[in-house]
């Protein structure tokens, strides 16, 4: 008879939990495990895989699969020239997309030692302290409509922020703004016409007494409120009718910019940030050079002097044009910084129109090679913009189809201006450039956001203007005066829409009655 460890020595658990072997379980122990079998189910035990069998397997992922793949979503096998999935799926395959050329980044250099003076800029409340509730509804007025069509179809921060930030703290330009408005109503709205121009016309008197009130202080912010009350002095006499008048404004405004912030000799760059006047933004010195070249296209005696007011020194240091632009701002930007090189040249245009032979100027040659290389540059860089602006439309099409008209004129004009008198031989010479000067013109105007009203920026009117005056193409000549008849009252700076389309009627008047008695 054995012991009781020798029989629990021999036996033997099955994993079902039955004995087996020699020794035997006591009903005792039975029970007990029955009833632990009732209170804990059995539970399944799970075996999993080793780890690295659950690691998900790396593949290298190749982007140069085919375009049908691509869109299909499956794994390419990008066979040339055609993959074999698109042949074993049976269908065709579109082939591969190019890849795009390295981009070299140009290598700029600081041009001078200088101070960046920024302002800080906020849009201005809508609690401004007004006099009324009815200059505070012509000042949104302003804020609303009027900024977004003197800035013109390439954004700018001069009228939506610069100014508006302005007219928070000066009483007079404030009063400016809200003439400016209410003479805008006044061409809105004929049926109160009287009404809103007797209430633009006192206003404008009353911001004008204020204004010397506050140019007689002489502190620091005098000059920069002068410079931005000139802005709206401009556009009021322009918008009024009193053209003249507004360009004496803006010359003496100019004058005043040179004598008191001493521009002669400043470095100045369109490409670069250069801010070299303290307490003055870029923007405001921006809009006055860019004034400062219209003042000197206008059309003269041969004598009269053609410099600039400001006297300002345009930098083309390290000057590399873009392979492609980013932006349309960008990209006008580029374009005024080539005609900025230009104007020596290009304010002599008029003259080479209007005496003929009594002009005798003639640029060097090295310097219209140059132009013409950064003219082909900047229309390869503008070229995507434009195709994608042209199937957007609207307001996109607008600004990028200005800036092309603006490059091909200023093409247009200094070939005309270095040819000379030779310029005007040949009546198919500025065909190509004047015909798509007219076709994208036609196309603006004929846009539903194109404005017919005062624009503080050139545009198609000074470019069809380049065309009536230096095409011999008699038919495109007349196209290009009927686009500028369709322009109703357009005003672009100092470009008259209707007074151009007139002196391009007279012109060839003039020309048939010489035709006539020859």
């Amino acid at each position: 008879m054995s012991s009781p460890s020798q029989t629990c020595q021999s036996a033997a658990v099955s994993p079902n939990g039955q004995v087996t072997g020699k020794g035997k379980r006591s009903s005792t122990e039975e029970n007990t495990q029955s009833d632990r079998s009732e209170s804990h189910p059995k539970q399944r035990v799970k075996v999993y895989p080793e780890r690295i069998n659950r690691v998900r397997a790396k593949k290298p992922k190749s982007r140069n699969g085919c375009r049908t793949c691509k869109i299909r979503r499956v794994k390419c096998g990008e066979e040339r020239p055609c993959c074999a999935k698109c042949q074993r799926f049976g269908i065709a395959c579109d082939g591969y997309e190019k890849p795009a050329p390295p981009s070299r980044a140009a290598v700029t250099k600081p041009l001078l030692p200088r101070t960046v003076y920024e302002l800080p800029l906020c849009i201005l409340p809508t609690s401004a302290p007004f006099k009324s509730e009815l200059e505070h509804q012509y000042f949104l007025h302003f804020r609303d409509e009027v900024t977004f069509n003197l800035s013109g179809p390439v954004p700018t921060k001069m009228w939506n922020y610069v100014i508006l930030q302005a007219t928070h703290n000066t009483t007079a330009l404030r009063d400016l703004t809200v003439s400016i408005a209410a003479l805008t109503k006044a061409k809105a709205c004929p049926e109160l016409a009287s009404w809103h121009r007797t209430f633009a016309i006192r206003q404008y008197g009353k911001a004008l007494t204020e204004l010397r009130q506050a140019i007689n202080r002489s502190d620091d912010s005098a000059v920069r409120i002068s410079l931005i009350a000139s802005l709206l002095i401009f556009c009021f006499e322009n918008i009024h009718g009193d053209y003249e008048q507004a360009v004496v404004q803006l010359r003496t405004a100019l004058q005043m910019m040179r004598r008191r912030l001493a521009t002669v000799a400043r470095p100045y760059s369109r490409i670069r940030t250069i801010c070299t006047i303290p307490g003055l933004e870029d923007d405001i010195l921006d809009i006055f050079v860019r004034l400062d070249n219209t003042i000197m296209s206008r059309v003269g005696k041969p004598t009269d002097c053609r410099d600039s007011i400001l006297a300002i020194n345009y930098l083309d240091e390290a000057f590399h044009m873009p392979k492609v632009f980013q932006d349309v701002v960008q990209a006008k930007n580029y374009l005024e910084h080539v005609q900025y090189k230009t104007m020596p040249y290009l304010s002599h245009m008029p003259d080479v129109f209007m005496y003929g032979d009594q002009y005798n100027y003639r640029p060097p040659k090295h310097a219209f090679d140059e132009i013409e290389m950064h003219l082909r540059d900047w229309a390869r860089a503008f070229k995507p913009l434009l195709e994608d602006a042209e199937r957007r439309g609207g307001t996109d099409f607008i600004a990028a189809g200005t800036l092309r008209v603006l490059a091909l004129a200023t093409d247009l004009a200094v070939q005309r201006v270095f040819l000379g008198a030779a310029g005007s031989t040949h009546p198919e010479l500025f065909a190509p450039e004047a015909m798509e000067v007219v076709a994208l013109s036609r196309k603006i105007v004929s846009n539903r956001s194109f404005k017919k009203t005062f624009v503080f920026d050139c545009g198609i009117v000074p470019t069809l203007f380049v065309v009536v005056t230096n095409c011999w193409k008699r038919s495109l000549r007349e196209e290009a005066i009927e686009v500028l008849e369709s322009c109703g009252e357009r005003m672009e700076v100092t470009w008259n829409a209707a007074a151009v389309a007139q002196i391009g009627r007279q012109i060839l008047q003039a020309e048939d009655a010489m035709a006539g008695l020859a």
